[in-house]
């Protein structure tokens, strides 16, 4: 198996027994398999687990670690424990109520789960989304969320009884459709009612030209004594 290569990160010890816990720890999520003390102190270059016994104390009762005390074998303890397609399709019905699983998580948890999940959805038992091309992601269509696809596959199927009175069903068409709504009491919905119709309240302001009922204040008083009324078309005589 080829070794996880230690970037700038995991290259020193450090000087505080919490850094090198946090240093292991890391290891051990990168090889993802059980190994010895003696390994994991030369491999992760954190060789104060040969002499520091608070910092191995500290390493096996870790919450991401498990120790096998039979063994002494050490383990990145991920967060579900998963080794085949039916215990991933076990999680996944135990967590549907809730949603999908990362499948992140999923493939820290299982080196095999991306081939897993793509298996189950080529077999139409899993729907999982993708993320779309964005500058930080490295390839389009990366998966990202799992969720079971349980219709009409983890249901339990529909009775055949059933089917076939389903089949049996005929839906009338037009008149015989209207006639039977009227046999059995109902009435056919019709199209949205027509928008209802507002009054214009007669406003008080000034009316436009050529209304019928416009009146004119007489302000040339002068011109009623020739006879004139403005009020009413004048056209003058030649």
């Amino acid at each position: 198996m080829a070794q996880p290569v230690i970037g700038p990160a995991l290259s020193g010890t450090g000087r505080h027994w919490a850094t090198q816990l946090a240093l292991a720890v890391s290891f051990l999520k990168q090889v993802n398999r059980p190994i010895r003390l003696e390994d994991l102190a030369f491999e992760s270059n954190v060789q104060a687990l040969l002499t520091n016994h608070d910092l191995v104390h500290a390493l096996a009762n870790h919450d991401r670690v498990r120790h096998d005390e039979r063994t002494g074998l050490f383990s990145y303890r991920p967060d579900y424990i998963l080794s085949s397609k039916a215990d991933l399709l076990s999680l996944l019905r135990r967590h549907s109520p809730q949603g999908g699983l990362p499948v992140k998580k999923l493939r820290e948890s299982w080196t095999g789960a991306q081939q897993a999940i793509e298996d189950l959805e080529r077999e139409g038992r899993v729907l999982v989304t993708r993320t779309g091309k964005t500058e930080m992601a490295e390839k389009d269509g990366q998966m990202k969320m799992v969720f079971l696809d349980d219709i009409g596959r983890e249901r339990d199927p529909l009775d055949q009884e059933f089917k076939d009175l389903w089949r049996s069903l005929k839906t009338p068409v037009g008149d015989d459709l209207a006639l039977e709504l009227q046999q059995a009491g109902l009435v056919a919905s019709s199209g949205a009612p027509p928008p209802p119709t507002t009054k214009k309240k007669a406003g008080k302001g000034r009316k436009g030209p050529g209304s019928s009922n416009r009146k004119f204040k007489i302000t040339n008083t002068h011109l009623k004594d020739q006879g004139i009324d403005l009020s009413k078309d004048y056209v003058p005589q030649r």
